[in-house]
């Protein structure tokens, strides 16, 4: 038995005032022999030890009454028990692309079998798949036959790796109960994000079982045109080199192969001829004992296709207000933010990314210009400089991504007052940083005489200053993203345009924002609309002019063979007693009131008192 309320049980400590009371009344009288007291032994009066056991009756009743109350108060329940009690245990299996491979597949459905016959008798075995998203594939039972023959069914597909939505699932199914959740999975680098933690109640052990580093492969990172051409990114990540020939298709029709041989660890580009001006453009090699989904990629040709960026100043002449962004920048065109808002949707559709640089004269038309934009799933690249305002950002980026952008000593223009900082990556890994290699070192080179504080609960800080403030954030917005630089690019708050870094970071925030997802015309698995399979290949989406063709591919970063280690798989998982203890809580409220118990011990209580009354009024 349990109690909701345990520490009115106290209030039994009031039944020893009758036990105390009856026991100070109690006294022996003096035997004084008398011999006319014998002529009263066959009087008709009441035996001591008959008015003695009334006494003892109503003490008991007395005591009774009080002992009932207290328990009445502290609500008792019978706590329920089930037939699994209260153990649990759930394989949460990596579904994401990276585990696809062969040889990968058949080791987790072995690690995963072996987690459901390990699991402690009398415990019930539930059963969870994830990659971006996760899904519950058996809920909670005993039975483990239906466990096991439903990992025979699990296969991975195309999504990415993300660590925290398997465990939030995993985790949901404990409701209040302990166990452990068994993790199957590659341990891939790359999903767990910036700032990414999990959380599990205190009672759930986590147990990581590697299925071991993926197999030799082959991945077409990327696929572009370039002039006349097409150019395929293809990755070896194998010990040996490889000769890997790439084929190419436009529209379905062959548009011509070429063979490249590609070093252990490396990557090499396959230039291949453009025939058609515009179509659906398909790179394609061959990677039998690989991941199977990163053997292909789609890329959008010709009208189709976007490459170019419009640069937003307060005047739109780039000469005068842009001059290093756009040398850095091929084929840009420049236009006032007074005039954003003369642009139609299908005007900046033509733009892979918006470069921000000045929001003085954006009228509330233009705002609502750049957010549709970007919820369509454009890019754009603001630089927090003197004249940008963080209030229009704000209201650009929308609710999806609220940021906070703050000038320098709350003046702008206080620059001569601020102590020199550099930057540094905080995520080398990132798309913009990546193209650097062994050189991302020489931005650390760059001296900010002013920087603007940037904060966002939804960015990802992918570069900070000496001092810990973001630098760099990459922001989600809608459907679409925003790099925001903590500083202007017109060599006002800083010398960033005079090193030979400015013009490949500007050129791979340009291309980051333009070819990944970015303008809505490509997306990864893992970032479709809601109205588009999650699948690689072609697809059509309805826009407020009609439709038009969008492509989706798999994420590169799955092909990537960086694992972390199982202690630094741990390291982002928090174990949190709030969770657990509300869900008990819940529980054992949800008992109690099913069964009611304080009201059998109330009514029980007051038979007490009015049989005490009874017997009280017999001895009176």
């Amino acid at each position: 038995m349990s109690f909701l309320s345990p520490l009115f049980l106290a209030g039994a400590i009031a039944a020893a005032v009758p036990i105390v009371l009856h026991l100070l009344n109690r006294h022996t009288e003096q035997r004084v022999p008398f011999a006319a007291v014998a002529l009263l032994k066959g009087a008709p009066v009441e035996h001591t030890s008959r008015r003695r056991l009334r006494e003892l009756l109503l003490l008991a009743m007395r005591v009774a009454a009080l002992v009932l109350l207290a328990l009445a108060f502290a609500r008792p329940f019978l706590k329920a028990s089930s037939a699994a009690g209260d153990r649990l245990t759930v394989i949460a299996i990596d579904t994401s692309l990276s585990m696809s491979a062969p040889a990968t597949v058949a080791r987790a459905r072995r690690l995963a079998a072996d987690a459901v016959h390990a699991a402690p008798a009398g415990a019930d075995v539930g059963l969870v798949r994830f990659a971006d998203r996760a899904e519950v594939i058996i809920q909670p039972t005993s039975d483990r036959g239906a466990a096991s023959a439903a990992l025979e069914r699990v296969a991975p597909g195309f999504g990415s790796t993300k660590y925290a939505a398997g465990l939030a699932t995993a985790a949901e199914l404990f409701a209040g109960r302990s166990g452990t959740i068994v993790v199957v999975t590659d341990l891939q680098a790359g999903g767990w994000d910036a700032g990414d933690q999990a959380a599990v109640p205190e009672s759930v052990r986590v147990d990581v079982r590697d299925v071991g580093p993926a197999p030799e492969n082959l991945a077409v990172e990327a696929l572009r045109a370039d002039g006349d051409r097409v150019i395929a990114s293809v990755r070896n990540t194998s010990e040996r080199a490889r000769s890997v020939r790439t084929r190419l298709t436009v529209d379905g029709h062959p548009a011509g192969d070429t063979t490249i041989m590609i070093d252990a660890h490396g990557s090499a580009e396959a230039t291949l001829p453009r025939v058609p001006s515009a179509g659906v453009a398909v790179a394609t090699i061959d990677d039998p004992g690989g991941i199977p989904g990163d053997n292909i990629r789609y890329a959008l040709l010709g009208k189709d296709s976007t490459t170019s960026a419009l640069v937003v100043t307060t005047t739109g002449d780039l000469d005068k207000d842009a001059w290093y962004v756009r040398h850095a920048l091929i084929t840009p065109r420049g236009t006032a933010a007074s005039l954003v808002g003369r642009w139609n949707d299908e005007d900046l559709r033509d733009f892979g990314s918006i470069v921000v640089l000045s929001t003085r004269g954006l009228e509330r038309p233009g705002r609502e210009q750049l957010a549709k934009y970007v919820n369509r799933g454009g890019g754009l690249l603001i630089a927090a400089g003197p004249d940008v305002d963080g209030e229009v950002i704000a209201d650009v980026l929308g609710s999806g991504a609220p940021i906070e952008i703050k000038g320098p000593n709350g003046d702008p223009e206080r620059v001569a007052a601020q102590q020199p900082q550099t930057l540094a990556p905080a995520d080398v890994r990132h798309p913009i940083f990546k193209a650097f290699g062994a050189e991302v070192a020489s931005l650390g080179l760059v001296q900010f005489r002013a920087v603007a504080r940037v904060t966002g609960p939804s960015c990802q800080a992918i570069a900070r200053f000496t001092s810990g403030d973001p630098a760099v954030l990459d922001c989600a917005a809608g459907n679409g993203h925003a790099i925001v630089i903590a500083s202007d690019l017109n060599d006002r708050w800083n010398d960033f345009p005079i090193h030979a870094s400015f013009v490949p970071f500007v050129d791979q925030a340009v291309r980051y924002l333009s070819g990944t997802a970015s303008r809505g015309s490509e997306y990864l698995v893992s970032e479709v609309p809601a109205e588009v399979p999650p699948i690689p290949g072609v697809a059509t989406v309805k826009t407020g002019s009609g439709t038009r063709r969008v492509v989706v591919n798999v994420d590169p970063r799955e092909s990537q063979v960086d694992r972390m280690s199982p202690e630094e798989f741990q390291a982002s998982i928090a174990h949190l007693q709030g969770g657990a203890a509300q869900k008990a809580n819940a529980d054992t409220n949800e008992q109690e009131n099913r069964q009611h118990l304080w009201q059998y011990l109330l009514a029980a209580m007051i038979l007490a008192v009015a049989v005490e009354g009874v017997v009280a009024a017999r001895m009176a």
